[in-house]
């Protein structure tokens, strides 16, 4: 059992690559489907922004919570 282990954890970081490209290619397919209905380019990238900028506020704010209260803030 523990080789097994060993080599799924030796695997972990090709599996998250190829997770990675999966859904940067998803995301293509759906820029390309909005594209096409005709939603305007601008509205889409500003859309990404605010999605992308919801998803790591939150997260940066708890990674990094003691850095902030050691700072003073």
């Amino acid at each position: 059992m523990g080789k097994i282990a060993n080599t799924i954890h030796g695997l972990k970081p090709a599996m998250m690559m190829a997770v990675v490209q999966v859904a940067l290619a998803g995301v293509n397919v759906f820029y390309k489907l909005a594209s096409s209905i005709g939603m305007s380019m601008s509205v889409l990238i500003a859309y990404r922004f605010v999605f992308a900028a919801a998803f790591i506020v939150p997260i940066a704010l708890l990674l990094e919570r003691s850095s902030i209260y050691a700072s003073g803030f």
